[in-house]
């Protein structure tokens, strides 16, 4: 199953912008991945920048990107659905 996880963190501005437009723009390119929200814990994850989204195929990540760049963003989503259909045919890496 896909699911794509999106680490955020209250008192960050671009994961606020990120949170109130992500849906949207998912929508907008037909990505019907869920989308889950985990609020930034320093023991538990280890990244670098927030936001940072995470996209994982059963469970495994297959792709990541950080920052709330729209276009990058959508691009992103259209990569994670695209990836998501390759596994369900059997054409997975």
């Amino acid at each position: 199953m896909s699911q794509i996880t999106i680490i955020t963190a209250a008192w960050c501005k671009p994961c606020e912008y990120l949170k109130a437009n992500v849906e949207n723009w998912a929508e907008s390119v037909k990505c019907d991945i869920p989308i889950v929200y985990e609020e930034y814990h320093e023991g538990k994850h280890n990244i670098k920048k927030l936001p940072t989204l995470l996209y994982t195929y059963d469970g495994v990540e297959k792709q990541r990107t950080t920052g709330a760049n729209e276009k990058n963003i959508r691009l992103w989503l259209l990569n994670a659905q695209a990836y998501g259909q390759f596994s369900e045919y059997g054409f997975e890496d």
